[in-house]
């Protein structure tokens, strides 16, 4: 079978195989010192950024995806991600953060 040629349907449920390259690159990540993003987030900014408008990939798009991965990638839309959340909330919101 020609590895190149399956495909995964990105809107379903991830093979375990690609869960468990994710959580790899997440441990690449600590290993980098870099705590904070863990498989979490790298699904998250997988799914709302680079398969965004996709839902069948090929498998080797999938895998190279997660491999080339750069933790500063992954720290950015979390990042804009924060702003965004921010930005809807009101001043009282703050207040516990104001008040100290």
């Amino acid at each position: 079978m020609d590895v190149g040629n399956l495909e995964i349907d990105v809107r379903k449920h991830l093979p375990l195989d690609i869960l468990f390259l994710i959580r790899i690159k997440a441990n690449e990540f600590k290993n980098e010192g870099v705590h904070t993003i863990g498989s979490h987030d790298i699904k998250e900014y997988l799914y709302e950024m680079k398969w965004k408008n996709s839902d069948i990939l090929e498998m080797c798009d999938v895998i190279d995806d997660i491999m080339s991965l750069h933790f500063s990638e992954v720290f950015e839309y979390l990042k804009l991600k924060v702003i965004k959340e921010a930005s809807t909330l009101k001043i009282d919101d703050f207040s516990e953060l104001i008040a100290k």
